[in-house]
């Protein structure tokens, strides 16, 4: 008897159909598996057939030939225990014949006829929804994950007797429900209302948050770079649906519960400096995402960013561009999306205290010159917002009163973020630091004064045309936070000011953050 069922393999974040095709016949009891089947697959022989008979269910005596299609593509993991498994049993007459065409199952079977989470399940989903399923089968643990997806019917099963009673007509557990709030222990974001003092710090923040600008922050130690990064996530908006599942996507494709946080909060991610180019960007065998795919529609914060390899540094450059990375292996192109918001903190030198107001830096001129030779031009380059942070007086620490409160600066946020929605309506990245647009569409809401004012920074500053398209951008998130329509004089000379063409500039900044013509 030839029984057909659809199950899914992994590859990279996205979910490939794969149909079980089990055809059982005379012959002396042997268990074929083809069609490219990975280890974990091959594996799954005697586990299947250990799980079919202490459930107290009948396993063929008989040559079972089974055949993973399409036979091209490598099926890896042990999601396809439990669709194996299912079409066995439909083949020996346990289950109806009609049992298994309804829908995508998906499990990893125990000894003991238990079903074990499987990675990947917000995917299997959404390609059950593509497919137009009736629904989906998954292991309980993974049901909450399931029901992320709208349009589908979820059925879980923590036994294997559990998914036969099931697909035999008996009445499925009860599907629970996502969480759509946070966890009563979740603590609350931090304030910018504890930042003291910066101004220009803080209206670099929320000119990046508004905009989604990546952002460089360099200054001494312990004068509050990482805590004001800390703070940026409380500024952005909130996810939109669709936003939330892609980035939740990943998670799930990881192995990582995708939920309750990251449905509610933007990804906030601060890898160590000694994080690998693989750990950083993605890849291995088989390829998984790295933090910046983890940092998906959220921040990504590289704190002591000097002292990153190098190659983890430049390996950036093209996932800031198009936000996406592209990691081929042995024929085969994984594609993870990593649009995040770059923020960068570090020192000025290697002791820390170039540019400081009452410390002497103690390093080499040649020692100087090797520290900036670490930042390359392409990569500096890609940085829309670049800030001296330097370090409080005494008294200031005492005579300042708090700063405004992030509730107000995100409010101005998100408003500045309406305005660009509605302006690149229709495009994939709606923000002014991520959409894709020619220069000549960037300037042409620039007054006659603010172009003649750019182009002469241009010359003075040796701004490339990558550059300056980047002042326009910032340019025209300035100009959308103060609800202007044509972005002028003022706004462009402010963005011009955060721009960075030289790491020498930064060291010898002195007092003032913001660079002048």
């Amino acid at each position: 008897m030839l029984v057909r069922v659809l199950a899914s393999t992994m590859m990279g974040i996205d979910a490939i159909p794969v149909e079980v095709e089990i055809d059982i016949s005379q012959g002396l009891p042997c268990y074929t598996i083809v069609g490219l089947p990975g280890g974990s697959v091959r594996e799954s022989v005697d586990r299947i057939r250990t799980a079919i008979r202490n459930s107290g269910l009948p396993f063929p005596g008989r040559k079972i030939t089974i055949n993973l299609a399409p036979a091209d593509v490598r099926k890896d993991g042990a999601l396809l225990d439990l669709p194996i498994a299912l079409s066995i049993l439909c083949a020996e007459g346990v289950l109806p014949a009609d049992a298994l065409g309804k829908y995508l199952i998906a499990g990893e079977l125990s000894l003991d006829g238990s079903i074990k989470s499987v990675k990947g399940v917000l995917s299997q989903g959404l390609l059950a929804r593509r497919l137009r399923l009736a629904g989906i089968m998954v292991p309980s643990a993974n049901a909450r994950e399931a029901a992320l997806v709208p349009g589908i019917e979820v059925f879980r099963a923590a036994t294997l007797r559990d998914a036969v009673s099931a697909l035999s007509g008996g009445d499925p557990p009860p599907c629970e429900e996502p969480r759509e709030a946070a966890e009563p222990g979740d603590a609350p974001l931090p304030d910018l209302r504890d930042v003291v003092g910066q101004p220009v710090a803080r209206r670099a923040l929320e000119i990046a948050a508004a905009g989604h600008h990546a952002l460089l922050l360099a200054g001494p130690p312990g004068c509050g770079k990482t805590m004001l990064a800390e703070r940026i996530p409380g500024i952005l908006p909130d996810f939109e649906e669709g936003e939330a599942l892609e980035t939740a996507r990943i998670y799930s494709a990881a192995g990582e519960p995708p939920w309750p946080r990251i449905l509610i909060r933007r990804p906030f991610r601060a890898p160590h400096h000694s994080v690998t180019t693989a750990g950083l960007v993605g890849g291995g065998n088989p390829p998984r995402p790295g933090e910046i795919s983890f940092a998906h529609g959220g921040v990504l914060f590289l704190d002591e960013f000097s002292e990153f390899r190098r190659e983890a540094r430049e390996a950036l450059r093209q996932p800031l561009e198009s936000g996406e990375i592209r990691i081929a292996r042995a024929g085969n192109v994984f594609c993870f999306p990593c649009r995040f918001l770059l923020v960068a903190a570090t020192n000025p030198c290697p002791c820390g205290n170039s540019g400081h107001p009452r410390r002497i830096c103690r390093c080499a001129p040649a020692i100087l010159s090797r520290f900036g030779q670490k930042f390359s031009g392409p990569l500096l380059d890609r940085i829309d917002l670049s800030v001296s942070v330097l370090p409080l007086s005494g008294s200031d620490w005492y005579g300042k009163g708090a700063g405004e409160a992030t509730p107000g600066v995100r409010e101005r946020a998100m408003r500045c973020r309406k305005i660009q929605e509605s302006r690149y309506h229709g495009r994939v990245c709606r923000a002014n630091g991520t959409v894709r647009a020619p220069l000549s569409e960037l300037v042409s809401h620039l007054s006659p004064e603010a172009r003649s004012f750019l182009a002469r920074a241009a010359d003075r500053l040796s701004l490339s045309g990558r550059a300056l398209g980047r002042v326009s951008r910032v340019a025209r998130t300035i100009a959308d936070l103060a609800g202007e329509t044509t972005v002028a004089l003022p706004h462009v000379a402010e963005a011009v000011q955060y721009r960075l063409p030289d790491f020498a500039r930064l060291r010898d900044a002195g007092q003032d953050s913001a660079y002048r013509l």
